[in-house]
């Protein structure tokens, strides 16, 4: 059984285009949340999924335009965008991330956003988050994204970060893996990452995909010109939230400082 897994679309729908182009016939489509958010197509995107059948899990992003929870959460660019997005999409959009899974268990894999211990927020960057999501799965294996960088980390082994493309990984008896984020990469590579899980052989291959990056619509208004759009990749990633919840949640998970600011920690998931 080969599965394309994605992650982190934030409605850049030329890059998910792509994406799927390069992926083929697949027995099944895997996402790990935040498919809105950030970008300027939530609604095609969340069309061509339905299209192609996929699984589905809640995202952080996804949340907060279906619900708004968490909205305070967001720095600043990232609540412009989410409430552009409940702008943009219909009620019944809303209402179908809004009934998303946060978690869910498809073949041997459990799939989430964050974690298994935070689905929606935690960053799994070390091998002792990891673990820590692996001891809650009742999966051989757990995939997530949220950090916007490929990574596997094998429990029998040391964290695989620097990954290669194009050639797989054994899985071994247990594993944590991210694929990369499709429509907003933060490790220095513009274009769209996505993996292919393999069940019946066991591996797990890394992908990029090249696309038209200066294809995605212009944002509408002025306000929103200050969103940082899918076309601009990161090198870092951040998240803000409540200090307690980032110093206890994430920041100590990780082995990283929380700082206060504003009454808030800010975590940093350094890229490549």
């Amino acid at each position: 059984m080969k599965i394309g897994v994605l992650s982190d679309i934030h409605a850049n729908l030329v890059a998910l285009e792509a994406v799927l182009a390069s992926l083929g016939s697949v027995d099944a489509l895997w996402v790990c949340g935040d498919t809105v958010g950030y970008g300027p197509e939530p609604s095609d995107v969340l069309a061509l999924l339905r299209e192609r059948g996929a699984v589905i899990v809640a995202g952080n992003h996804d949340r907060a335009v279906a619900t708004g929870e968490d909205l305070e959460l967001f720095n600043e660019p990232a609540a412009l965008a989410v409430l552009a997005h409940q702008r943009w999409l219909s009620a019944e959009e809303r209402d179908a991330l809004a009934a998303l899974p946060r978690t869910l268990e498809a073949s041997d894999v459990t799939l989430c956003h964050g974690s298994l211990r935070d689905p929606l927020w935690e960053y799994v960057t070390s091998e002792r988050a990891a673990a820590a999501s692996l001891a809650l799965a009742r999966t051989s294996h757990c995939c997530a994204g949220h950090t916007h960088v490929p990574a596997l980390f094998p429990a029998s082994g040391e964290r695989i970060g620097h990954v290669r493309y194009g050639e797989p990984y054994p899985l071994g008896a247990r594993a944590f893996f991210n694929p990369g984020s499709v429509g907003q990469p933060r490790d220095g590579d513009a274009r769209a990452a996505y993996a292919l899980v393999d069940l019946a052989g066991g591996t797990l291959t890394f992908h990029r995909s090249s696309y038209a990056i200066e294809r995605p619509r212009a944002p509408p208004s002025p306000r929103l010109s200050r969103i940082r759009w899918p076309c601009q990749p990161m090198r870092t990633a951040t998240c803000e939230m409540p200090a307690e919840r980032s110093a206890s949640n994430v920041c100590r998970r990780n082995g990283l400082p929380a700082t206060g600011r504003r009454g808030f920690g800010r975590l940093a998931v350094r890229g490549r």
